[in-house]
């Protein structure tokens, strides 16, 4: 069964300005008070623009040659980082989450006025929407542990590792998301609106360590583009 909601992200989603920081490649300790307080009154302003829409939807899974097939659908998911990610588990998981339009024309906007506007409220934007998934796998996560013996692996999205976001599409159209969330993907499947994410989460048993997030996990982890900036996915390092 697909979950939908509709949130506004009022005080209950915090925007983490560490996060915002780290998104603008700025020291966590930044002396420039004017820079804080800008962020400080941008973070409120994307809070006020997000519309905050979700869902997800469970699926048995199989191990072929091809990739992990997702039973019941067309969607083959391809690369040795998720079928290693995925090697625990039988079932899993698939969620879409967007910030919604209003938060990119913001971003258009401010572009054409003020580039160092436009990039923070691009970074507190970027933040806002990993706050929320962050949100969504723990809701996954209590939904999964309150039904038995069960626990869940993190989120995976596609663009990690060697997962080709050439699946986006598919995706959204197994979830039906363009009709449900208003979210689809463009010819070079990019998601619009731009501040959304597609993710896969494993679902393991409570027996297995739950395996972290993190660089050294990674197939990518000495040719990451992100690394060579300074900047990481998300995952620790």
């Amino acid at each position: 069964m697909v979950k939908k909601f509709r949130k506004l992200y009022n005080m209950k989603f915090k925007i983490d300005k560490k996060e915002v920081l780290r998104y603008l490649q700025v020291s966590k300790k930044i002396n420039d008070e004017k820079i804080n307080v800008l962020i400080d009154k941008t973070i409120t302003e994307v809070k006020d623009l997000i519309n905050l829409r979700y869902l997800y939807q469970k699926f048995p899974i199989e191990f072929t040659d091809q990739g992990v097939k997702v039973e019941g659908t067309t969607l083959i998911l391809k690369g040795k980082s998720i079928r290693k990610h995925l090697k625990d588990s039988e079932k899993i998981y698939i969620m879409a989450a967007t910030l919604g339009a209003q938060v990119d024309r913001k971003i258009s906007y401010y572009e054409k006025i003020s580039v160092t506007k436009s990039m923070i409220l691009d970074a507190c934007a970027t933040a806002a929407i990993e706050g929320a998934c962050d949100y969504i796998e723990a809701q996954i996560k209590k939904e999964v542990l309150k039904a038995g013996n069960e626990d869940i692996s993190f989120r995976y999205s596609p663009g990690y590792g060697d997962l080709g976001i050439d699946i986006q599409k598919e995706i959204l159209r197994i979830l039906n998301a363009p009709r449900k969330i208003g979210l689809t993907a463009s010819k070079y499947n990019i998601l619009l609106p731009t501040k959304s994410v597609t993710a896969i989460i494993g679902v393991i048993a409570k027996t297995i360590e739950v395996e972290q997030r993190h660089c050294k996990n990674c197939l990518l982890d000495q040719e990451c583009e992100l690394r060579r900036k300074g900047i990481y996915c998300g995952a620790k390092n």
